[in-house]
């Protein structure tokens, strides 16, 4: 009943951006641009692709940070700079040049050359405006810099506001305000590259220019997967990404050669990244190895803060036990069985492909 009631007023209470298909906003464009492609083109036919069908449209932390924004960040602000503070609550302006936009929420002017000394920027140049943006955050997030995303908006931001207006702010200051403690809020400084921006409106004009997603890199698979456990057109863009030709054709010997320099490639790459992990690990346990020697777990100071803490064991299931008393109980356990998305596999084997870990005991 109430959570019915809350949905549908969050829903009523969204904030609209007019235009919203036409332009990729800042916030957008350092998202994987797939999935950028998927959003702009849910409802076209022809480009468009279904959702996941268990993905939720979740409004609590887009609201939260609305909320916030509307009744303490922007009042806060006015009541300390009064007229000094531009583009701010009810006098928000969108800025759009060709495919890119951006809302900044604030533009704070006449600022003294030093205002952002205490973050680390002791002459702030331009004409003595600063872009401010506010976020809110969870407190279980860990935070040890401005997300990137973030950055990007703070910089496509800066730069439109140097192209369309007579404002010229060199520096944006990102802050994010803890969900749970108001009182306690992180300032970073992002000083304006230029070079970014112009690479923000070609990735625009990319995206939205795009007739197909196969054109678009599936940005958030490469980069990890993380981007992909959030997105609501992953098994859309899974589909595309492990789709295997049915009826291959004989490839010409060009082509045969494209691919296997292509393949050498990766295989050096996966070699390199096996030796940067080995060493990384090596340096973490350095680190254990000293702390544990010196009884200390925890460091803050020059720059760094580290905390070594110990975790439980997530639990787990024995599933042949398990089978095994199904079957003696009578329980059929296949009515509970569920597919994935369907994958798929790369296997790439180079000749003369010598790795350590294939060396004789002789060491021949």
């Amino acid at each position: 009943m109430i959570r019915e009631a809350l949905d549908e007023y969050a829903a009523a209470s969204g904030r609209i951006f007019a235009a919203r298909e036409q332009t990729v906003g800042g916030s957008d464009v350092g998202k994987c641009a797939r999935q950028v492609f998927f959003e702009k083109h849910e409802t076209d036919p022809e480009f468009g692709a279904s959702r996941n069908p268990d993905a939720v449209d979740g409004w609590g932390a887009r609201l939260r940070g609305t909320i916030f924004e509307r009744h303490f960040w922007t009042p806060a602000l006015r009541a300390k700079y009064g007229a000094r503070l531009l583009f701010a609550g009810d006098q928000q302006e969108t800025f759009a040049l060709g495919f890119l936009s951006a809302t900044p929420d604030a533009l704070l002017t006449a600022c003294e050359d030093d205002e952002l000394a205490d973050l680390g920027v002791p002459s702030l140049g331009g004409d003595g405006s600063v872009v401010l943006e506010c976020k809110t955050i969870d407190p279980r997030a860990r935070l040890d810099g401005p997300r990137l995303a973030h950055s990007y908006q703070a910089q496509v931001q800066m730069g439109l506001l140097h192209a369309l207006t007579h404002y010229r702010p060199e520096w944006a200051a990102i802050s994010y305000v803890d969900a749970s403690f108001w009182d306690l809020t992180y300032e970073y400084p992002i000083r304006r590259d230029p070079a970014i921006f112009v690479t923000a409106q070609r990735r625009a004009a990319q995206i939205l220019t795009a007739r197909s997603a196969h054109e678009l890199p599936p940005e958030g698979w490469v980069a990890g997967g993380r981007e992909c456990e959030r997105c609501a057109f992953s098994r859309a863009c899974g589909n595309i990404r492990t789709a295997v030709p049915t009826q291959p054709v004989e490839p010409s010997p060009e082509f045969v050669a494209e691919i296997a320099a292509l393949a050498c490639r990766a295989k050096a790459l996966e070699a390199g990244a096996e030796r940067a992990l080995a060493t990384q690990r090596a340096a973490q346990q350095d680190i254990k190895d000293r702390l544990s020697a010196n009884n200390v777990r925890r460091i803050d100071g020059d720059g760094v803060r580290l905390i070594w803490s110990a975790v439980k064991g997530r639990p787990s299931y024995d599933w042949k036990a398990i089978r095994e008393a199904a079957s003696a109980a009578g329980i059929d356990l296949t009515q509970f069985e569920t597919t994935g998305a369907a994958s798929d596999r790369l296997d790439i084997r180079v000749a003369n492909d010598w790795r350590p870990d294939q060396q004789s005991e002789t060491g021949e």
